[in-house]
């Protein structure tokens, strides 16, 4: 596989073997690595990014999520290599999940409890002043990991706007007529 030399230098100084790409951004680029049997997410901004400071906010935002317990762990990064280390999320994204549930008692219980989880975690971040920006849309930005949320991707995230977390989830989740995932929620709870 071929990777810029930046890449390369980190792996051998964290000790991390290279998997696999697992997404590929507008800017960066993630990767499934891994030290031993345990297996990490590794981001790297492009080098022809036009974003600046994009790996200084994710780390600076992804710290302060996971000071709420919000968030993948962050595990190490290297600001001049332009490279983020995290925990590696191993589930779908919510839209993939959510149209793979049918409809019963079961799945009612289980969708009202990771929503009542994920508001849980966007009212965290509403209070903490950190409005992530980019909750809504087709749901990628929510992974879920044994039926419970991880909101990942914080490098567009912002301390200095007004948070409105929760308030995005509710319209993206329940109120949008448009929405399919709105209609799939409403036809699981219903």
């Amino acid at each position: 596989m071929n990777f810029p030399k930046n890449l390369s230098e980190f792996l051998k100084k964290e000790n991390l073997k290279l998997e696999r790409k697992i997404a590929k951004g507008f800017s960066s680029e993630v990767f499934l690595v891994k030290k031993g049997k345990k297996e990490f997410a590794l981001k790297i901004e492009k080098l022809k990014s036009r974003r600046e400071e994009m790996a200084e906010r994710e780390v600076e935002n992804l710290r302060k999520a996971n000071e709420i317990g919000v968030g993948p762990k962050l595990y190490a990064f290297d600001l001049e290599k332009r490279i983020i280390l995290m925990e590696f999320i191993k589930g779908k994204t919510f839209s993939k999940w959510l149209f793979g549930l049918k409809k019963n008692k079961e799945n009612k219980k289980k969708l009202e409890k990771f929503i009542s989880e994920l508001f849980l975690q966007a009212e965290k971040m509403d209070k903490l002043g950190l409005d992530h920006g980019q909750l809504a849309g087709r749901g990628v930005n929510i992974l879920v990991k044994r039926n419970k949320p991880v909101i990942i991707d914080f490098e567009k995230a912002s301390q200095k706007r007004r948070c409105h977390n929760k308030t995005v989830l509710e319209s993206f989740l329940l109120k949008n007529p448009f929405s399919e995932i709105t209609k799939k929620v409403k036809q699981i709870l219903d």
